[in-house]
């Protein structure tokens, strides 16, 4: 067999098999984990703050949509605070079921900091007996245009940089689009099992 043909069977055996994705990092839940939230979209309940819409997209190994499994969002308002945890309600924390393109989008705020981490999403999902929890970050670039803004520009730029945050993953950035007064990004989430 001739190198060319050799070579175009060997690159066409993944495409005969299935196409397979990249499972996304596991990053640890963390202690403030609600599960008692509401189900919903909007999770900012009034707060100021950056508007973030988050489109998850959830997938198998095999980059199959995984319909109807549980999406958790949890994160800080614009002060650093968790709700449940440091301040009463349950602001900023919801679930969504995904859709049957395995999506679930969440309408919420960019979130502060607090003194010993770089800003970030938790994200818990669970699809049948598998239960898998991440964390998502933000391009520092972001973070400057965000903190400048009230009420974030009141604590300043957080203590923890990216780099710093003993847990910061490259690949788990989360890429933002500019979007009115604030973002929108849209992440994939491949989960291992």
């Amino acid at each position: 067999m001739k190198r060319r043909a050799l070579l175009g069977l060997f690159l066409a055996l993944p495409l005969a098999r299935g196409q397979a994705c990249t499972p996304t990092p596991a990053l640890t839940q963390g202690p403030y984990y609600l599960r008692d939230v509401p189900e919903r979209e909007d999770l900012r309940e009034g707060l100021p703050g950056a508007p973030l819409r988050l489109r998850l997209r959830v997938q198998d190994r095999a980059c199959r949509p995984l319909v109807g499994v549980r999406v958790d969002l949890w994160h800080t308002d614009a002060l650093g605070r968790y709700s449940g945890i440091n301040a009463p309600g349950t602001f900023c924390r919801g679930f969504r079921r995904t859709d049957a393109e395995g999506q679930a989008a969440f309408l919420t705020l960019f979130p502060g900091w607090y003194p010993s981490r770089t800003p970030h999403l938790h994200l818990r999902v669970e699809a049948g007996a598998q239960v898998f929890a991440t964390q998502l970050f933000f391009p520092e670039e972001v973070q400057r245009q965000v903190y400048a803004l009230p009420p974030y520009r009141e604590r300043g730029m957080p203590r923890v940089g990216n780099r710093q945050d003993g847990l910061f993953r490259a690949d788990l950035l989360l890429p933002l689009e500019k979007e009115g007064e604030g973002f929108r990004g849209t992440f994939v989430l491949v989960l291992p099992g």
